[in-house]
């Protein structure tokens, strides 16, 4: 590459190509999600997807989507379920996603959940079929 002699021993090519190295680096990684994060659709697939206890110690399973509610079950850690869809709810260890368990038929905060990767669809209403007609919406629950 030339150098402009106006610009030799100036900081403006160093720091222009550092720019440009900074925003390729971003560039590349902006479409993936970190391993905290769900991956987390607002389109529905349809399906369900698998997912991993990926917690220490018995993940306790809820019955909405906060750690405030009451438990209805506890899965080992690598314990696996069928993940249905997921909502916003109480940030656990910063993520705000909880997924809804077919089998245990209850929530699970994503944060201990691995889906592998995979896409899980959200629900505004979540799993209707497998509620008594007394679901409030918890999104914006603040924990």
């Amino acid at each position: 590459m030339r150098i402009n002699p106006v610009l030799r021993g100036s900081p403006v090519p160093r720091a222009l190509a550092a720019a440009l190295l900074t925003a390729g680096a971003l560039g590349a990684t902006a479409g993936t999600a970190t391993a905290g994060e769900p991956s987390v659709r607002a389109e529905s697939r349809g399906g369900t997807v698998p997912g991993t206890v990926a917690s220490p110690t018995p993940l306790a399973v809820r019955e909405a989507p906060t750690s405030h509610a009451a438990a209805v079950q506890r899965l080992a850690p690598g314990a696996e379920d069928r993940v249905l869809c997921a909502v916003r709810g109480q940030s656990v260890n910063g993520n705000p996603y909880w997924y809804w368990l077919v089998g245990a038929q209850g929530w699970a905060s994503a944060a201990f959940v691995d889906t592998h990767g995979r896409w899980v669809d959200h629900c505004a209403d979540p799993c209707p079929e497998w509620k008594d007609g007394h679901w409030t919406n918890w999104d914006g629950v603040v924990g």
